[in-house]
């Protein structure tokens, strides 16, 4: 069976992206919290990924836990919501501007300590690997403001992205798609949860305004 078209391949990713964005405009005009948004966002998030698991973080506080998830297991949720490192007394842990610590690779998204130059790392400050066994065990060294928790691979993940939802220098949270499949991010399917978090972040714009 031949490749399909190149010209076909960029329509139907057009059509997916203008899919995506009809349908966040719905719920922009449907929608009262940016909460329901969050739980929208991740159908919408799981569609165009097609991962297994997809899960959207949105601030609250000095924190950004789970909004919404589909897929992911309860106790994986309930380990993972909190991202804000405390001292042994409780207190959250801050950096020299007085900033929440915010814990793993998450955190490094969301507070945009990444490295664009590095492959698994875009230029709009997403993170994605086709697969973390290989990552973990490769010599490329990955430097993050707190350390990683490493749940996602021991969950049996191997195709990990984490992706912000940021505009005019706000962040509003990320999506996270993750699938025990190795190689599911291409190109392709990166900008268009790339695309898919830049609308996003408008309509959470528009909804705390």
């Amino acid at each position: 069976m031949s490749a399909p078209a190149t010209g076909s391949t960029e329509e139907g990713r057009l059509e997916a992206e203008r899919q995506a964005f009809l349908g966040l405009l719905r719920m922009a005009n449907a929608l009262t919290s940016p909460a329901e948004l969050g739980r929208q966002l991740a159908i919408v998030a799981q569609h165009l990924s097609e991962c297994e698991a997809v899960a959207i973080r949105l601030k609250a506080g000095p924190d950004y836990p789970y909004a919404a998830s589909l897929g992911f297991t309860e106790c994986f949720v309930a380990l993972e919501n909190n991202l804000c490192l405390e001292d042994a007394d409780g207190r959250l842990m801050r950096d020299a501007q007085r900033n929440p610590l915010l814990a793993c690779m998450c955190g490094a998204v969301l507070t945009q300590q990444v490295d664009p130059t590095q492959p698994f790392f875009t230029e709009e400050g997403a993170f994605w690997t086709n697969g973390t066994s290989a990552l973990l065990a490769s010599s490329t060294p990955i430097t993050l403001p707190c350390p990683t928790r490493n749940r996602c691979h021991t969950a049996g993940f191997e195709s990990v992205g984490l992706f912000p939802i940021r505009r005019d220098g706000v962040t509003y949270g990320l999506i996270q798609c993750n699938d025990r499949r190795p190689g599911r991010f291409t190109p392709e399917r990166l900008a268009l949860l790339e695309s898919l978090c830049q609308s996003a972040a408008h309509l959470l714009q528009l909804s705390m305004a």
